[in-house]
C-alpha cells in the first residue's frame, strides 16, 4: 500500500487479515470481516457516524464491518471507563461474539482542546485514554485503538463570544492548535502506559481545517457551529476509514448518504486522498 500514511496501519490490517479474520482473498472468498466498537459522545452521534463509517467500508468490497457504539451525550473518555452499559459491550464483543478488532475512542470536544494548557484538563483527558486502551487490550491484546480527533468550532461562535468556544481558546486557530497537541500528548501518554499498544491518531480535526479554510462555503458545520452537518460527519468517516486502510481503501469507497451533493462528497474525498501529510502528522 503505496498511501503515505503510517507503517503502523498496514502492519495492524496485515495482522488483522492473517490471525484475526480468515485470509482476504478478495474475489475468492469475500470480504474480511472487522469489528468495530465507538466511544464518544454527541460528536460521534450526529447523522450516525458509526453507521456511516460502517457503509463505506462496506462499500470499498474489502471489509464486512461488524459496528457497534456507546455514545453518551457530553461523555469524557474517563466517564466511558465507569459506564456499564459501554463495558459491557466492550467485554462482549461483536455480534458474533468475536472480541473487537477496532476501538475508537472519541474525548469531549472542551477536553481535547484544554488538555493543552491545564493540569486537570490533561490529566482527565490522558488517565481516560489510558484506562480505555488497558481495557479494550484485556478483551483483545492486538486492538487497534483509534483516538477521534475532534474539530474546533465554527468562527462564528468567537464573534458570538460563546463560553464554550471560548474554553477552547482565544481562535480557532488556538483552539485547532490545541486539540493537536492535546491528543499528541495524551496517545503519548496511553502508549508509555499500556506497552506493546497499538494507537493512531485519526486527524479528523486537521482535515476539518484544511477543507473548511479552502472552502469556507462547504456545510460541514450544524447549525449551532460545534457539531456536524451531513457533509461534516462524512468527511469525518473518511478520514477514521483512511485511518485504518489507508488510500487503497479511501479509493474505492462508493456509497454516499442520502441527499449529500456528491460534488461536495468528492471534493472532501479528494482533500482527504490529497494530503497524506495529515495523516503523517497525526499523533506528532
Amino acid at each position: 500500500m503505496n498511501s503515505g500514511m503510517p507503517s503502523t496501519i498496514r502492519r495492524f490490517l496485515l495482522a488483522v487479515l492473517i490471525t484475526l479474520v480468515a485470509p482476504l482473498h478478495a474475489q475468492e472468498q469475500g470480504a474480511a470481516e472487522v469489528r468495530i466498537l465507538f466511544f464518544g459522545n454527541s460528536y460521534t452521534a450526529f447523522n450516525k457516524l458509526p453507521a456511516m463509517v460502517g457503509e463505506l467500508l462496506l462499500s470499498s468490497g474489502v471489509f464486512a464491518p461488524h459496528i457497534a457504539s456507546s455514545l453518551q451525550g457530553s461523555y469524557t473518555l474517563e466517564r466511558h471507563t465507569t459506564n456499564t452499559e459501554g463495558l459491557a459491550l466492550l467485554k462482549k464483543g461483536a455480534d458474533d461474539g468475536k472480541p473487537w478488532d477496532i476501538v475508537v475512542v472519541q474525548e469531549q470536544s472542551v477536553v481535547s482542546a484544554a488538555a493543552a494548557v491545564d493540569e486537570d484538563a490533561r490529566k482527565l483527558m490522558e488517565n481516560g485514554l489510558s484506562k480505555l486502551v488497558r481495557l479494550a487490550r484485556e478483551q483483545n491484546p492486538k486492538v487497534l485503538i483509534i483516538d477521534f480527533q475532534v474539530w474546533a468550532r465554527h468562527e462564528k461562535l468567537w464573534k458570538e463570544k460563546n463560553a464554550d468556544a471560548l474554553l477552547t481558546g482565544s481562535s480557532p486557530a488556538e483552539a485547532r492548535t490545541r486539540i493537536h497537541i492535546a491528543n499528541a500528548r495524551s496517545v503519548k501518554t496511553a502508549l508509555e502506559s499500556n506497552p506493546g499498544a497499538q494507537i493512531l491518531v485519526s486527524p479528523v480535526g486537521d482535515f476539518w481545517w484544511l477543507v473548511h479554510d479552502l472552502y469556507p462555503a462547504l456545510p460541514l458545520y450544524d447549525a449551532d457551529g460545534s457539531h456536524a452537518d451531513v457533509l461534516g460527519t462524512l468527511l469525518s468517516a473518511y478520514v477514521i476509514v483512511g485511518t485504518i486502510g489507508g488510500r487503497d481503501i479511501l479509493e474505492n469507497l462508493s456509497w454516499l448518504p442520502p441527499d449529500c451533493p456528491a460534488v461536495q462528497a468528492a471534493r472532501v474525498k479528494k482533500m482527504v486522498l490529497d494530503h497524506p501529510e495529515v495523516f503523517k502528522a497525526a499523533g506528532k
